[in-house]
Order: C-alpha cells, then sequence, then structure tokens
C-alpha cells in the first residue's frame, strides 16, 4: 500500500489501515509500503527514478512471498490509469506466487472490459467504498466477490456551531485541481456577489499546477471577489481543523471522484455539505437532511443552491448536525476499521475453503499412498 507523503484520501486511508490496532489483533500484518511519489505534484509524474522504485518493490515482494509465504495479500491496486499498469507488474507476481490476492480500491473502474483488467482481477476479491462504484465490476470480477467498506476518518472533538454574526463563510478544502470543481465554485460565487448575496468564501488544498491556480486567481479578480474570496495554501491536521472550525458550509463542486475523504470530516465538523453526484457522494450526503447535491460542472445550479442556504442560518445548523449525527452512525473510523476486519476475514475465510477444495487428496491404500 501506498503511505503519506503525499497526503490524500488513499495514502491516508492506508495509513488507518496500517496502524490499526483491531487488524493487529487479529492478523499477523506485513505492510510492504509503495514509495512511488515523494509529493502531490510528483504523482502523475514518469521518471527513471519511479521505475527504479517500482523494480525494487517487485524484488521485496517477491522476497516477503518465498520466505513468509502469507495466507493473503492486501493489495491496494490502482485501478485505472498509468499507475494501473505499473500495479500490473506486482500482480503478475501474486498470480505466479499462487497467494490468494484482496483488491482495496479507492478510485472508479474504468474500461472494464479491457482483457487487463480481466487478467488482474481473475481470481480476486475486491473491497470497495459503495454500492455506486461496484458498476463497471460485473464484466470482470462475480459481484459475491465484490464486498463494499465505506471509508472513515478519524473524530475530533465536536465543534460549538453558537450562531455567529457577520457574513456566511464557505469553505472549498480539497486538492486545488480542476476535476475538484474550483473554477466552477468561482463562477458561482460571482452570480451570488452580483445578486448582492453577502458571503466570505475560503478556497484550501494542495496545488498540482501553478498555472491553474492563477487562472483560479484571475477568475477570482474577473468576478470582483478579490476581497471576498482568498486562497490560504494546504491545509492538514489542526490547521484543517481550524478551518472547518471558522467556516459555515462546505463547498466541493468536484466532477471527479470516488469517495472524497473530506466531505466525512465536512460532516464530523458539523458543516453541511453541498457537492455533486459523483461517485459515492450521493450515498453520503443525504439530499435536505445533511447537504445538498448539485450536477457537476453546472455553476448555476451550485450558485442557486447556495443562494438558498447562504441566507438560512437555521437550515445550516440543521443540516450540520444532522451530518454530524449521520457521521458517527456511519463513518467514524472504528467503524470502518470493523468493517475491513469483518470483508478480511470473509475473503480469507473463503479462500482457505477454495484451496481445499481444489487440493489433491491424499487416499490411504494398503501398499502406501496415494
Amino acid at each position: 500500500m501506498q503511505l503519506p507523503p503525499p497526503v490524500h484520501g488513499v495514502t491516508v486511508v492506508n495509513q488507518m489501515v496500517a496502524d490499526s490496532e483491531l487488524l493487529a489483533s487479529l492478523f499477523d500484518v506485513e505492510v510492504l509500503p509503495l514509495a512511488f511519489a515523494r509529493s502531490f505534484e510528483d504523482l502523475d509524474r514518469m521518471s527513471v527514478r519511479k521505475l527504479v522504485r517500482t523494480m525494487m518493490t517487485a524484488v521485496r515482494l517477491v522476497h516477503v512471498l518465498v520466505v513468509r509465504r502469507p495466507d493473503a495479500v492486501y493489495f491496494t491496486l490502482a485501478p485505472a490509469g498509468a499507475a494501473f499498469y505499473r500495479d500490473c507488474m506486482l500482480v503478475a507476481i501474486m498470480k505466479v506466487a499462487g497467494v490468494p490476492r484482496i483488491y482495496h480500491l479507492h478510485g472508479k473502474v474504468t474500461r472494464a472490459r479491457h482483457a487487463l483488467h480481466r487478467w488482474a482481477f481473475d481470481g480476486a476479491w475486491l473491497i470497495h467504498l459503495s454500492e455506486r462504484l461496484t458498476s463497471g465490476l460485473p464484466n470482470v470480477v462475480p459481484r459475491e466477490r465484490v464486498l463494499v467498506v465505506p471509508n472513515g476518518v478519524a473524530d475530533q472533538e465536536p465543534i460549538d456551531r453558537t450562531p455567529r454574526r457577520g457574513r456566511v463563510r464557505l469553505l472549498f478544502l480539497s486538492n486545488v485541481t480542476e476535476t475538484k470543481g474550483p473554477m466552477v465554485l468561482i463562477a458561482a460565487l460571482g452570480m451570488l456577489h452580483a445578486a448582492g448575496i453577502p458571503f466570505e468564501a475560503t478556497i484550501a488544498g494542495a496545488v498540482h499546477d501553478q498555472r491553474f491556480l492563477e487562472l483560479c486567481k484571475g477568475e477570482i479578480r474577473r468576478h470582483r471577489l478579490h476581497k471576498l474570496v482568498h486562497y490560504v495554501g494546504p491545509a492538514y491536521g489542526e490547521r484543517k481543523q481550524r478551518l472547518f472550525e471558522a467556516h459555515d458550509v462546505f463547498v466541493l463542486p468536484t466532477r471527479r471522484d470516488a469517495f472524497p475523504l473530506v466531505a466525512l470530516e465536512a460532516m464530523q465538523a458539523g458543516l453541511p455539505v453541498v457537492t455533486t453526484r459523483e461517485g459515492a457522494l450521493p450515498e453520503i450526503v443525504e439530499v435536505g437532511k445533511t447537504g445538498f447535491l448539485v450536477p457537476p460542472g453546472d455553476p448555476v445550479s451550485l450558485a442557486k443552491c447556495l443562494a438558498a442556504l447562504v441566507p438560512d442560518r437555521a437550515l445550516q445548523r440543521q443540516l450540520g448536525a444532522n451530518g454530524r449525527a449521520r457521521y458517527l452512525a456511519k463513518y467514524t473510523q472504528a467503524e470502518f476499521e470493523r468493517n475491513l476486519a469483518d470483508a478480511l476475514v470473509t475473503c480469507m475465510d473463503a479462500s482457505s475453503l477454495e484451496s481445499r477444495a481444489v487440493r489433491p487428496r491424499t487416499i490411504p491404500l494398503a501398499g502406501g499412498e496415494l
């Protein structure tokens, strides 16, 4: 599995799994870290260093499989993109070793009819994040070999949401990339400003491309929002919590996502969530109860939603309280670890039964054994 750095949803969940006392109490766990990128900016870049690291990881995997002979390999396989082809080299080693494979997918499966997908997924168990994200799998994996385990996040102290005066403060907190929708948000905020609706907004997150950040700042100036909308850089740990505390509404107009942890973190902090009908978000956000969903890439719909929500402090508090309750019921770290442990036990028990079913029998005979 990939561990931080860089810090993003997959590495955060992987660190949670690696550090889990519950999993350590149930399994003899050995973690083989996959360190292909040093920073967020380095994620999509191809380099000789990454190739060397991949080869070194492959050698270590062979060593572990030969020396430790594990009962199964839990692998956070990248289901799409260039990383999928890289991970296929590690899959090949696992398949040659004949070890049961449990893939924990943290993204959408694309091109599910691709022959390489069928080869990589053949015989494996899959753990996915949401029922909505399993739609691309029937062509490559039988449904009975797919288990759903929603992500969770660590709990924080409840935030006092006593009503405050002044402008409503909106928060965008994610990696600042085109697919996360900051430009859509800026356009929607321009419409709110033109309509005379008072607000302030903060954009926070790591930047992959400085040119894209400059485009965002240019749009902020074009809509005359430079006094109302501010970019504050990446936010992790305590700084992230302070941002949640200082804002009233969380907005993530993403157009490509699987299961963004930041939506859970916003619910944990008692914020209403305004986001899109993308990935698992329609399962996470209850429309009208914990937040609202708008079409991705649609600033007009986003502006209309915010125009109704921003002036209504009572509705914000009610949605936020409901979101906090939903988080506590379904998306805590403890609940995630329990569900993952159950899924792993299910996979390994079934793999053990399959192994015994195909193992040649020893039949006692008078003159010896056959």
